[in-house]
């Protein structure tokens, strides 16, 4: 975790618990979250009163937000989620940016998700959220068929190393270097081609192959 001390101006404003229509409306256009409206530039005065209105015709139209003041803080996934639509890639700050979207996805795995979403910002943010939501299971499943492979590689080296008379060493000291060579050799005399089969390639998978054990002992 990065120390607030060592974060920008709006990368602290971006971890913040609650936020306000205020603070969210002066984010989105670049000025920092507790900038009196009397110290707000000429150049982006309209920015702010721009935002500021779509904040709080949203905030009111979703149902879902305690009434109140403008300074009223709300929470901030709510509050970022409720903004994603609303950002300007030229003006916004990326860590804004990211965590309006952050605030998309972590709804978005929520129960009852479509229905905030769609409170938050009608069926474009619900189909936000649902092809957030989306990519994060092909992701899951994409990692857990890689550790998959990665846990019937191990067994296969444990194979090979048993019956190899020490050729390949041990699993707590492999000889890599021979069976790299000999995985080059195979390769060869079955035809197949050298794409993907470089030193560096192999070296990497036999690795991380041979690391499942200590994860499966965690």
């Amino acid at each position: 975790m990065i120390s607030p001390i060592r974060q920008s101006l709006f990368e602290r404003a971006a971890n913040l618990p609650a936020v306000s229509a205020r603070e969210l409306a002066l984010m989105l256009c670049a000025l920092e979250p507790h900038l009196t409206t009397a110290a707000i530039p000429d150049d982006k005065h309209e920015y702010y009163d721009i935002f500021l209105h779509q904040i709080i015709r949203q905030i009111k139209s979703a149902g879902c937000f305690t009434p109140g003041r403008n300074s009223q803080t709300h929470s901030a996934d709510e509050m970022f989620a409720l903004a994603y639509l609303m950002i300007d890639e030229e003006i916004t700050p990326k860590p804004v940016q990211e965590r309006c979207l952050r605030a998309v996805a972590a709804i978005a795995k929520r129960n009852k998700a479509r229905d905030l979403l769609m409170q938050l910002g009608g069926q474009q943010l619900l189909e936000c959220g649902l092809e957030l939501r989306r990519n994060q299971r092909g992701q899951y499943r994409k990692a857990a068929e890689q550790e998959n492979t990665y846990r019937l590689l191990f067994l296969l080296l444990s194979l090979l190393v048993k019956n190899a008379n020490g050729t390949y060493g041990t699993l707590d000291s492999p000889r890599l270097s021979n069976l790299y060579r000999d995985l080059q050799t195979l390769a060869e005399d079955e035809g197949f081609s050298s794409e993907g089969l470089s030193r560096a390639t192999i070296y990497n998978k036999l690795k991380s192959a041979l690391s499942v054990q200590h994860r499966h002992a965690d």
